[in-house]
């Protein structure tokens, strides 16, 4: 099949979209399906160039603001792919793609990933996201199918209205973890001795700390960090972005300038060292923007407990507390009890962990996810064959 995925965003820039996306064009590659990932080109750095066997090809914006953006050339690079994959939010782009499926019908097979809906971090986001969701909403069911990583967020999503009335048009496929790079191994004596780790438990969060990512909840999780009492326990923040210098300046308010770690970006080769320090990893998010948490996948396959805000999505990834422990949303007090729960109860983190694994192996591993989305793409290829001899 020749396939093209379409995202707002994509590596190097830090974001679980872009990261779904390389990793289905690598997995579809694999399978000797003919991939191009279409994004937009927001610096002149920007390339388009062929990556392992899957093209990305970075083309130059109409009109963008922020990570929105606007790309006229999509009317005319479609026309020749057996299937498109748009995935959302993507603003301004998405409007071409129901436009395109409207003219050219059955020309132009259409599936849609829905990664998340747009919530914002003040009043004038909330109002403009809203606007947009209501718009993109309205439009979305001009896609042939509508894929969803999970049916808990799908139900208390902005899709539900539209589950309701043509819930055939939906499939759940979760995103998938590369199990081959995230397994679980001994402690890096390296990162051990760079972090002055010996004899300490540690705690870490894993995620972009930039303006575009406020609902990750590092303010929170420093709180929290603040009401645990307990000696020889570290916190390590993974990310880079322009809040950093906040929560760095927030750590320092809290009187944990000493125990807190901020190891700025790490390329993601080396993320698995990471994860296999921790005794606990925590997403603290505090919105419906986060839907599903890759960093918990990626945790869970390193053989990680998990401590997780109970959110659409996200609580399905941790069966509910089974897998993992919820949290809720905004509030320190629990989150450092469930937090403490497994730094003292190690055996209880031990089981839960081991379970973990097994189930991410199961049921997320890439090469299981990625055979889920190609029979659906057969699928609808050839319901669309059909169409046009009609």
């Amino acid at each position: 099949m020749k396939i093209a995925q379409i995202v707002s965003t994509y590596p190097p820039y830090a974001g679980g979209m872009g990261n779904v996306v390389a990793n289905l064009a690598e997995q579809l590659s694999l399978d000797r399906h003919e991939v191009t990932i279409i994004t937009p080109r927001y610096k002149s750095s920007d390339l388009t160039f062929l990556q392992s066997s899957y093209r990305i090809e970075r083309i130059s914006t109409f009109l963008r603001y922020g990570k929105a953006a606007i790309l006229l050339q999509l009317f005319w690079k479609l026309r020749h792919y057996d299937i498109i994959d748009l995935h959302l939010p993507f603003l301004g782009s998405a409007w071409i793609l129901y436009i395109l499926k409207k003219i050219y019908r059955h020309q132009v097979p259409l599936v849609v990933h829905y990664h998340m809906d747009l919530f914002g971090r003040n009043w004038f986001y909330r109002k403009i996201f809203g606007l947009q969701q209501g718009l993109i909403s309205t439009k979305i069911k001009a896609a042939d199918k509508i894929i969803v990583a999970s049916q808990d967020y799908l139900v208390n999503s902005r899709l539900r209205e539209i589950y309701k009335t043509d819930p055939d048009k939906f499939v759940v496929i979760p995103f998938g973890v590369d199990t081959e790079r995230f397994f679980p191994q001994p402690k890096d004596p390296t990162l051990v001795q760079r972090y002055d780790l010996a004899d300490e438990q540690v705690i870490l969060f894993v995620g972009a700390l930039d303006d575009a990512h406020y609902f990750k909840g590092v303010n929170y999780l420093l709180k929290a960090f603040a009401l645990l009492v307990r000696e020889k326990t570290r916190l390590i923040i993974v990310g880079e972005g322009n809040l950093r210098q906040v929560y760095q300046d927030l750590a320092v308010e809290y009187d944990l300038a000493d125990k807190v770690i901020f190891t700025g970006f790490v390329p993601d080769a080396q993320l698995a060292k990471y994860y296999n320090l921790a005794d606990v990893v925590v997403l603290p998010s505090i919105d419906g923007s986060e839907a599903f948490g890759m960093v918990i996948l990626e945790a869970m396959a390193c053989g990680c407990p998990v401590v997780a805000s109970d959110l659409p999505g996200v609580r399905e990834v941790l069966g509910y507390n089974q897998f993992g422990l919820l949290s809720k949303p905004k509030n320190p007090e629990i989150l450092m009890k469930r937090v403490e729960r497994l730094l003292i109860d190690q055996a209880f983190a031990k089981k839960m962990s081991q379970d973990a694994l097994a189930r991410i192996r199961a049921e997320y591993a890439w090469p299981v996810v990625t055979a889920k989305l190609v029979k659906l793409y057969e699928e609808v290829i050839a319901i669309e064959k059909s169409s046009k001899k009609i």
